[in-house]
Parts: structure tokens; sequence; C-alpha cells
């Protein structure tokens, strides 16, 4: 049986609604809260889940996701080139947008030159030393997804009105992202295939993308080859919305390892213009309201049509424990039909919480 690999998390609200309702979030945010609650979440999750292989009955300290390398979420590119960012208690760091005009000259930043390089290099000294190994999760982004992260809507509008500038801030971004990836892949190898995270390539539509961000992304999906000489090979996010209207200018990117979108996507064509290419399809949150047949049926047509992997991302307080564990049997039913195994993990944290439990977490 060939595994299909299920991925879930959970919004902070989910576990206060179905967790710290019974046990109450720590008052003090450090690292032994971080890990009582690590520890905690995940023996909740071997009660509620455990007849599919999630959480732990006896969990222990040890390099899971507790041992991960995070900085500022999604604007590690975006602080680098200037970026200021604020705190807000409800969802960690964000960024303070910046008007396009006033980011002429911007130029790249190598992070071997930045403080930031030194702190990342002694967090994962610090984490390996207290849990005898981590992984990393530092987003390097894509140049629009961090555009907008600099710039925000505006980006969208000045790429029909003033293109120059919208050049000359990508180019800034690609070359940041590619010191940033140069760094990560020495600190954590293999770092292939390259990741690009499109979350916003939707909301440009698939022309817009084809003459302006296009050749950008061919640009990032190169990074490993430029540092190794390997053929180029690139792990493409579109997010959870579906691809389609994306697939021919997706197809024209060199090695494209595996694409991510919604589990709607006409998969079938995925395979059809990018060969060789795995996908991993998205369940979103109203999929997982659908009645059960409904569900049934989308879910055994992705895995049907080529599907290897399922995310079930953004998990919130409607979809409670019972009804999660029908949506986890329907799931694990519908790759046996097609002679698979579901593998199921999920992840007891929030990626932010990963940073609250450090003391300069509040400081802008």
């Amino acid at each position: 049986m060939k595994p299909v690999t299920v991925s879930l998390y959970f919004c902070p609200e989910w576990w206060d609604h179905h967790y710290h309702c019974a046990k109450p979030r720590p008052a003090k945010r450090d690292q032994a809260a971080l890990e009582a609650m690590y520890l905690g979440r995940e023996r909740f999750l071997f009660e509620q889940f455990g007849g599919y292989g999630l959480g732990r009955e006896h969990p222990q300290l040890g390099s899971g996701q507790i041992a991960t390398v995070i900085r500022y979420g999604f604007d590690l590119i975006p602080a680098l080139l200037g970026t200021r960012l604020e705190f807000c208690e409800a969802w960690g760091f964000y960024p303070v947008l910046r008007p396009l005009a006033e980011l002429e000259g911007l130029a790249a930043v190598d992070i071997a030159e930045h403080a930031e390089h030194e702190w990342i290099v002694r967090e994962k000294t610090r984490l390996e030393k207290r849990y005898g190994g981590c992984s990393h999760c530092i987003d390097m982004g894509s140049v629009s997804n961090n555009a907008f992260r600099i710039i925000g809507e505006e980006f969208y509008a000045a790429l029909l009105t003033d293109r120059a500038a919208c050049l000359r801030l990508l180019e800034a971004i690609i070359t940041t992202e590619r010191y940033l990836y140069r760094f990560l892949r020495k600190l954590f190898p293999p770092m292939d295939p390259v990741p690009i995270s499109n979350c916003n390539a939707s909301l440009m539509g698939p022309k817009l993308y084809e003459e302006v961000i296009l050749a950008f992304d061919g640009r990032q999906n190169r990074f490993a080859e430029q540092e190794t000489g390997v053929a180029p090979r690139a792990a493409l996010h579109h997010c959870d919305v579906p691809a389609d209207d994306f697939l021919a200018a997706y197809a024209q990117l060199p090695g494209v390892a595996s694409l991510q979108a919604s589990f709607l996507t006409d998969i079938r064509a995925v395979k059809e213009k990018i060969p060789g290419c795995d996908f991993s399809a998205m369940v979103n949150l109203p999929a997982m309201l659908w009645e059960p047949e409904r569900f049934r049926d989308k879910i055994r047509r992705a895995l049907q049509a080529g599907a290897t992997e399922l995310a079930m991302w953004n998990i919130d307080p409607k979809v409670a424990p019972p009804r999660l564990n029908d949506l986890l049997g329907i799931i694990a039913a519908c790759c046996a039909e097609g002679g698979n195994k579901a593998e199921f993990s999920g992840m007891p944290l929030c990626w932010d919480e990963l940073e609250w439990a450090r003391a300069d977490y509040q400081q802008s």
C-alpha cells in the first residue's frame, strides 16, 4: 500500500475552544510553559484522534515540532529589507506597510552580514542542546508574497500602473531571498526542492502573473542549481484555491516537483501539463463542514486523480473533535479504496506560539 500523507493544522481558536476551555493557556510565556502546553496538546490529540495515529499517549520532549527555528512568521524577508514589525496580542508580529514610492533605491540584503544571521545560528544551537535536534520553519516566500507583505494591496494596482517601480522592488526581494536560501541551505541542508509560496498569485490573475512574476519564480526555482549545479526542482504552493488557471504558466517553470493547491483543482490536468509533479490537495474549512457524502465524493475524486497528499489546515472551532473523527474516517476509507494507506499527522502548536515562548517576542 502506498502512503497518502494527511497533515492537520489547527487554528489557535480551535485549541481555545476544545482544549484550553479545560486547561487555560499559561499566564507566563516562556519555554517551560510552551513545553507544558506542547505535551498537554500531544496527549489531547491522542485522546481524541489516537485511532488515526495523532498525538502520543505518553508524549515526551525531543526533536519534534517543539524544536523548530522560526523567525517573524512570514516576515523575515520584509524585516531584512527594513520593514518595521509590530506586535499584536491576537496574532503576533505583523508588518507596518510602506508606500511603494518610498522604496526607490531599496537594496538587497545579505543575511550573512545581518544580525538575524547570528540570531538564527544561536537559536539552532539552543534548540539542539535542549532537544537533541531541530528543524526550521523560516519562510522564504516568493517575490509576490513578500511584496504584498511590504506594500500591501498597493502591489496589485502598481503592477499595472507603476510596473517599473514594482520590478525594482521585486529585484531587491529575489536577491535577498537568494542570500537567505544560501544561508539556510548551509544551516539546514539540503533545502531541496526550493520552496516557492504563491499564496496571493490568484489575486493578480494568471495573465499578470505570467507577464511579471513568472520570470522571478523561475529564478527562485534555480537557487539550488546556482549553489550546487543540481537540476532545478521546486515545491510550489498555490494556497487553498484551485490552480487551474495557472497551470499553463506553472508548466513553464523548470522542474516543478510538487504543487500544493485546492483539492478542487483539476488534478488530472496538473499531471498532464506538469509531468512528474506530485499534487498536495488542500482541504479548506468550508469543505470540512459539508455533508459527509459530498465530502467523501470530492476526497475520492482527488485521490483517484492522483493526489498524493491531503492538507487540512486552519481547522477552526466549528470542526469539533467528533466531526473531525468522522472526516478522518472518510479519508482513511477513501485511501483504502484505492489500495493506499492514510498516514495522519497533526501539529500540537501553532507557528506563532513557537515565537511567543521567547522573551524578545513582544519587542518590535
